[in-house]
């Protein structure tokens, strides 16, 4: 055995080659950051993938432990999909295995009936692929074949390619054009002899909270990097949601990182490969397009990314706020009709406006007095008491301001425009009763389609200036 080593070691010496002293010189003064999902990047190559897996295991409750265990594989078909496929055998006897196979098919609302996917891959790494509903992926006559889908893959990883670093790493592959400060600037050569230089976007910072946040591009420009040191406002575990939050709502476009490391600090970090949509062109639902020819453009959008980030960070949720989830919702409306589209500005229109406002705003025009007199006349009248209820039904909406009515008090401020007030409360009205919009583009509806959209994004300004 002892020669069989000396013999290999030979042989590796043998054909070891010789690193430049340039080579290294250039490596020592690299002040590139290590990057914890640098030795994770070769999973987002060559779609579909595939990681054998000759460990899985499907857990049930905890009081239930492990339910099925077996070999398999988990296949990332795309950018948004990944399922599991697991040759299982019971862990419990045949008759509790039918119970928790057949309760997680009838109860796929509650996450506790579900099953909890497990599983270690041949380089020893182990993946959690969370709650998930299992069915049979062929004749299950013959054994337990099971499969899934996995929302998203997690990982705990250590050891010598893990960041030291308390940060977070969002990896956006493909990358969205976003306008830098930096500029990147690549160089080529033959010998001594320069045969390419090119020039484009690197990097931005940005300080949020006394948080510095990098946004910076790779050479080979395939991916967008966004980090940022954990700590203060922006903690463990809600930064890695928030970053990139503002940028759904700036853009109009669902925008999510690919892969994401949550460094401890400790030598140990959390890495999760999540579902991307691969769309990542700006919108005309976007609050503001990064590229425009007015200057002064990239600066107005940086200004308010970070706005928009800080009064993520003070509602303090894990969750996406309600305003990117209005924006979210504005995306998925493009793929629709322009009916769908119409109802979804109409309805976000509204849910901004009533998040505006306080309890002041919310008062009636009208004196408690009046209305008490009122209330007091139309309970006397006798004459037909469905009519009679029906009115004491409408005194109760107009003892508290309606949305309409604030709306149109913004509009007299100046806070919007009172053209566009005028024209979401027809259209309003209208699609939210049922009417259909023109399904083909006309200058009068794209036009008022625009006002609608002004309306929504003048709201969306003051909903952040707001703050609350």
């Amino acid at each position: 055995m002892r020669l069989l080593n000396n013999l290999r070691n030979w042989i590796a010496n043998a054909l070891r080659v010789e690193e430049p002293a340039e080579t290294a010189a250039l490596q020592e003064t690299s002040e590139r950051d290590l990057h914890t999902l640098d030795s994770w990047r070769q999973m987002l190559s060559g779609l579909p993938r595939t990681i054998e897996c000759p460990q899985m295991t499907l857990f049930g409750r905890d009081e239930e432990g492990a339910i099925f265990k077996g070999s398999g594989r988990i296949e990332i078909v795309s950018t948004t999909k990944m399922r599991f496929y697991m040759h299982a055998a019971p862990s419990v006897d045949l008759r509790q295995a039918l119970e928790v196979f057949n309760r997680q098919k009838s109860q796929p609302y509650d996450a506790r009936d579900l099953l909890r996917l497990f599983a270690t891959d041949y380089r020893g790494v182990e993946w959690v692929g969370g709650y998930t509903q299992v069915d049979f992926f062929a004749d299950h006559n013959n054994g337990w074949p099971l499969s899934g889908e996995i929302d998203a893959l997690h990982a705990l990883a250590n050891g010598y390619w893990v960041s030291k670093r308390s940060n977070v790493e969002l990896l956006l592959v493909p990358p969205i054009d976003l306008p830098m400060s930096e500029p990147l600037t690549t160089t080529a050569f033959i010998g001594e002899r320069r045969i390419l230089a090119s020039r484009g976007p690197g990097q931005h910072v940005i300080e949020v909270l006394g948080t510095s946040i990098t946004f910076s591009y790779e050479p080979s420009g395939e991916a967008l990097w966004i980090t940022a040191d954990a700590g203060g406002a922006l903690s463990h575990p809600f930064l890695e949601n928030w970053l990139t939050e503002p940028l759904r709502i700036l853009l109009g476009v669902p925008v999510y990182p690919r892969m994401v490391a949550r460094n401890l600090g400790d030598g140990t970090a959390h890495v999760w490969l999540r579902p991307s949509p691969r769309h990542r062109e700006p919108s005309a639902i976007g609050l503001l397009q990064p590229f425009a020819i007015e200057h002064g453009r990239a600066e107005a959008f940086w200004k308010l990314y970070a706005d928009i980030l800080t009064f993520i960070v003070k509602a303090g949720s894990f969750e996406a706020n309600p305003l990117t989830r209005y924006y979210d919702e504005l995306a998925e409306a493009q793929l629709g009709s322009r009916w769908v589209l119409t109802l979804t500005l109409a309805g976000a229109a509204e849910a901004l406006a009533n998040e505006l406002m306080t309890d002041d705003d919310r008062r009636s025009e009208f004196s408690d007095e009046l209305l008490a007199s009122m209330k007091k006349q139309i309970e006397a009248w006798k004459d037909d008491p469905a009519l009679r209820g029906r009115m004491l039904s409408n005194l109760g909406m107009v003892s508290k301001r309606s949305v309409v009515a604030f709306m149109r008090q913004l509009g007299k401020a100046g806070t919007l425009e009172a053209a566009h007030v005028q024209t979401w409360y027809e259209i309003r009205n209208s699609v939210m009763h049922g009417n259909l919009v023109e399904p083909w583009s006309s200058e009068e509806g794209d036009a008022r389609l625009h006002q609608m959209l002004d309306l929504l994004h003048a709201l969306t300004r003051a909903r952040i200036a707001a703050g609350r």
